[in-house]
């Protein structure tokens, strides 16, 4: 395999790794924050896991958009690729960041 064709796998990949962490973290975020609480370690309160899970979701939709960026500009990928990635991630992580700290400003009260 040309090594371009590879740093085009990887790129598509990380983008997709990290958009799919983005949501599973972003939707079931409360979720995990109970199983953390109830199955790994009880002394943390589960809105601090949910708070984390939050902004770890939110910094993956950011992740996975600069990796577009990169992947751009470096030409790995076309302009249609990009901008499909781009406004994908914009629009679905928008509303799953939307949702998850409508959830977590419930949590907080």
């Amino acid at each position: 395999m040309a090594r371009r064709q590879k740093q085009k796998l990887m790129f598509h990949f990380l983008i997709f790794v990290c958009f799919f962490i983005g949501i599973l973290l972003g939707l079931y975020g409360q979720e995990l924050a109970y199983f953390l609480n109830e199955k790994v370690y009880v002394a943390i309160y589960p809105i601090y896991y949910l708070t984390a899970s939050t902004i770890t979701s939110i910094s993956m939709f950011l992740v996975s958009l600069l990796f577009v960026y990169i992947a751009a500009k470096k030409k790995i990928l076309s302009k249609t690729i990009s901008s499909r990635y781009a406004w994908s991630i914009f629009i679905s992580g928008f509303f799953i960041s939307f949702w998850s700290m409508f959830v977590l400003a419930m949590w907080w009260g």
